[in-house]
């Protein structure tokens, strides 16, 4: 029997993706087309909201345990919705084989946001599984203010390299865990924004008591910003997670399976009918 798990298969493709791109456009083609982008904004601040959770919308397409999610599926038009229903920032998968993102949709978003004035600014994070330096300059490149960093997918030594060189690009990092070893770790590497994923990334398995779990080992007025990452339907699941002090949410499938996404993501940040 294979005991070969999701993580397992999608970290083994990206290394050969990135393999790949990287002849596509050289490094210092990359690296060039970064230093040109457009200042990054701040995305913890964002997340940061004082008297309700901040949300942070997902442009999702498909899942590799759910399939397709959302058909037709128009990055453009979902990403105008989450802006006009208050969403505080917003995630783009890029992901293509499994999860139907592109870097072109994180491109597009960003570039459509340019013609919204200052309404329309809420900070973007690229979504991604990310094992290299040059998918960092990659998100940059491409319009990204914060690049996801998976503790469960890297080595200390190169979670430390990834959140110093999102930070001197003027990123933030959300960086996502899954346990109490995983925690230590990226707090040990300087992580500022925790994400905790309550999704097991080698089974995808969901259990919401993570984050209660997780939270309770961040105290004091300079802990990291939390973010609760899948498993979040509704008003019920906000009211638990407020309770364990957690200060954001990102959400995809329950938001683009919605039969009111607008109405959805009104829920889920707050803002009320």
């Amino acid at each position: 029997m294979s005991t070969e798990t999701y993580l397992d298969r999608i970290l083994a493709h990206k290394r050969e993706e990135i393999a790949r791109q990287r002849l596509k456009v050289p490094f210092e083609q990359i690296r060039q087309r970064a230093a040109d982008a457009p200042p990054a904004r701040p995305f913890a601040q964002a997340l940061r909201q004082p008297h309700r959770l901040a949300l942070i919308a997902e442009i999702k397409h498909k899942s590799p345990s759910k399939g397709v999610l959302l058909a037709p599926f128009d990055p453009l038009a979902l990403a105008r919705t989450y802006l006009d229903n208050g969403a505080d920032a917003l995630s783009v998968l890029t992901d293509v084989r499994f999860f139907g993102g592109s870097l072109q949709y994180l491109k597009a978003i960003r570039e459509l946001q340019a013609t919204l004035g200052p309404a329309g600014q809420a900070p973007l994070l690229r979504k991604d599984f990310v094992l290299d330096p040059y998918q960092v300059y990659e998100a940059r490149a491409y319009g990204a203010d914060a690049v996801l960093l998976i503790v469960a997918a890297l080595e200390d030594a190169l979670l430390r390299e990834l959140l110093a060189l999102s930070q001197a690009l003027g990123m933030d990092a959300l960086v996502e865990v899954h346990d109490e070893t995983e925690l230590e770790r990226a707090l040990a590497a300087g992580a500022t924004v925790i994400g905790v994923n309550n999704r097991d990334l080698r089974t995808f398995y969901v259990d919401l008591a993570t984050t209660e779990r997780l939270a309770a080992h961040l105290t004091g007025c300079d802990r990291p910003v939390l973010v609760a990452e899948s498993g979040i339907a509704g008003a019920a699941d906000l009211a638990r997670l407020r309770a364990c002090q957690a200060d954001a949410i990102l959400v995809g499938e329950a938001i683009v399976t919605a039969s009111d996404i607008a109405a959805k993501v009104r829920e889920l940040a707050g803002r009320g009918a």
